[in-house]
């Protein structure tokens, strides 16, 4: 799913900062129910929805790499 849209054009679009954002996107920190709710009506898609597309993202290793 591509959507051109920047990290700092959600965020704005949506409330959040660019940098809580990104610290999701990084795992550095755990995304709440209403961000999550948030993102997934944005994208016009269920939680359940965004989960299972989340879930079959590739994963990062954990150093990063």
């Amino acid at each position: 799913m591509s959507h051109d849209l920047s990290q700092a054009t959600l965020a704005a679009t949506l409330g959040y900062s660019n940098y809580y954002l990104g610290k999701i996107e990084r795992g550095h920190a755990n995304i709440t129910c209403d961000v999550m709710s948030a993102i997934s009506s944005y994208f016009q898609m269920s939680i359940g929805q965004f989960w299972t597309f989340a879930e079959a993202l590739p994963r990062k290793s954990p150093s990063g790499r």
